[in-house]
């Protein structure tokens, strides 16, 4: 981290950890999330019956039983294939699988699908050192000690431009190209989201055109994969190692092709050598972030024949290459690799030999798809409107509290990742429309309505200053355990793994506002953390929050992640 970009990280920071005010960022909001339908796929996968393709319905049945129950993996969907058919598929509470889904780092392995695009028509390899694609001169070349595509493609690079320090940067590929170094690169495993980036932006510099114009003629295409939004850094390059949002079957559409060697419904697409290669153990990561190796951008199974696509917090397009199971999830669990007990359970499922076709089972597949239905909260029964909600309805509150200034309705990780902060709360509200209560959310530079389902989710498309959300609020009212009335708001923000906890509590004439969201507390915390272990971000923290020890970055941490607000009475609500 060079003098300049760590000063700007500072300073962001104590932007962010300063609760009294609101975060002003560097870079100004790109508002590029464009509204995504919610539409099934085109050229879906067929579907067939789990005995056909020699797995019985009840082994599945009994899977989605097994991840119900474990709510820390808190799943969104899964999609169980064989043989490029569809066995199952299934979403949990108010997600919807029609949803285009961000993927973090599952995205990795499709810019490597792009890479082996180029290598097929000979216009690159991997091979090739980094410096010569964009400096001739040779100084490039005498700084970065020939690193090569390879070492990308393998999170070998080296180069210490991480993705926190690219929230207050310009140019991406300028700011890599001159970070320091972490020993020789080629020799040491280091995971950084920016070697993708700089493969995204060799893409483009061999491609003559943006890496998803190429993806979209050479496989989105002929793939009938569509609705594909891939965010892009300040200067107009895809982000490569996170932002592409991308709907479960069609993600699961590129596993297909990976298992099947490049082929797609008997085309070739992608040459089987580069997929070998791709799938082939070139980096060894430390054992902490679970059972795979790495390949070409694509994690390999360190003692299974399998391969991954794999993002935090639970997106994982996971190939069984012995058996042709594909097995695609989506959640929003606390963790960034593969430390999930989520892959204990998938393999214990799926890991072993299934024999050929089986007897229909009728009845057990009956017993599935009543499993898959009373997973969805869009099969259950509506609620009526009751005299609970006597305390809020057609009332308006106030925020006086200085505390406001940093609190509002997106969820944080989706702030910080698109440099889009709140200006604050203003007001809650809460009306009636069409039988349902109505929350209206008011911060101080934007209004917000949301039909609060009642039994059933009801979805919303909401703006956040240019980044439009698919958003699934299900509320219902209660008491708290000092028997105070609360209207309890959980918001899915069904194209990402985040969810907003909204709490209305009564408490005399006025509320108090309580905030949680996923991911929170706990994942944050943790990578706070081990940041203040750190010798690189040690001082920034210590500047910006005002101390590193563990109590006080949790209580910083609580106050950023689950604020209390006390909001004063208004009146009735016109």
């Amino acid at each position: 981290m060079n003098l300049s970009t760590a000063s700007r990280t500072f300073q962001l920071l104590s932007r962010i950890l300063d609760v009294r005010t609101a975060t002003e960022p560097f870079l100004p909001p790109a508002g590029e999330k464009r509204p995504l339908p919610l539409s099934p796929a085109r050229q879906p996968f067929p579907r067939a019956a789990p005995e056909s393709q020699g797995i019985p319905s009840r082994h599945i049945q009994s899977f989605l039983e097994e991840l119900a129950r474990d709510r820390s993996l808190l799943m969104q969907d899964v999609m169980v294939l064989r043989s490029g058919s569809v066995l199952c598929e299934a979403s949990f509470g108010s997600q919807d699988l029609r949803a285009a889904k961000y993927t973090f780092s599952a995205c990795k392995s499709v810019v490597s699908l792009a890479v082996g695009l180029l290598v097929d028509d000979g216009l690159l390899s991997v091979e090739e050192p980094v410096a010569d694609i964009f400096d001739e001169s040779g100084v490039l070349r005498r700084r970065l000690r020939e690193m090569t595509v390879e070492d990308l493609l393998t999170m070998r690079a080296g180069a210490q431009f991480t993705e926190a320090e690219a929230l207050t940067e310009q140019d991406w590929v300028r700011r890599f190209l001159s970070a320091s170094l972490r020993g020789e690169p080629g020799t040491e495993f280091s995971y950084n989201s920016l070697n993708t980036y700089m493969l995204s932006a060799i893409i483009r510099r061999r491609a003559g055109r943006p890496m998803t114009e190429l993806l979209q003629e050479r496989l989105f295409d002929p793939m009938g994969i569509t609705d594909v939004l891939w965010e892009t850094c300040p200067m107009g390059i895809e982000k490569g190692g996170w932002g592409l949002y991308i709907r479960p079957e069609d993600l699961a559409k590129l596993g297909q092709l990976v298992l099947d060697g490049g082929l797609w419904q008997g085309r070739r697409l992608l040459s089987r050598e580069y997929l070998r290669a791709a799938l082939t153990a070139h980096a060894v990561p430390p054992e902490g972030t679970g059972g795979f190796h790495y390949g070409y951008q694509i994690w390999v199974g360190r003692h299974e024949n399998t391969f991954l696509f794999n993002g935090m917090l639970g997106q994982n397009v996971l190939g069984f290459l012995d058996s042709g199971i594909l097995v695609v999830t989506h959640a929003g669990e606390n963790t960034d690799f593969q430390e999930s007990r989520y892959f204990e359970i998938v393999n214990r499922y799926f890991g072993g030999s299934f024999p050929g076709p089986l007897e229909a089972d009728e009845d057990a597949g009956q017993q599935l798809a009543e499993t898959v239905r009373s997973l969805s909260a869009y099969n259950r029964p509506p609620e009526p409107l009751d005299g609970r909600a006597g305390p809020f309805i057609n009332r308006s509150f106030s925020a006086a509290d200085p505390r406001a200034a940093s609190v509002g309705l997106l969820p944080m990780v989706l702030q910080a990742l698109h440099n889009n902060y709140t200006a604050g709360v203003a007001s809650v509200a809460v009306s009636v429309r069409g039988g349902l209560p109505e929350l209206i959310y008011r911060e101080r530079d934007a209004l917000y309505r949301l039909p609060v389902g009642l039994g059933v989710p009801q979805v919303s498309q909401l703006d956040f200053r240019g980044d439009v959300y698919q958003v699934a609020a299900l509320g219902r009212f209660t008491h708290d355990e000092e028997e105070r009335p609360v209207f309890y708001i959980r918001l899915d923000f069904l194209e990402t793994p985040c969810v907003r906890i909204v709490k209305l509590v009564a408490d005399g004439d006025g509320l108090l506002l309580r905030q949680e969201e996923t991911p929170g507390v706990p994942y944050v915390f943790r990578k706070l953390r081990l940041a203040a272990q750190s010798a690189l971000y040690k001082p920034l923290l210590l500047m910006a929050a005002g101390g590193t020890e563990e109590d006080f970055l949790q209580y910083k941490t609580l106050q950023i992640l689950s604020p209390e607000i006390r909001l004063t009475a208004d009146g009735p609500e016109k």
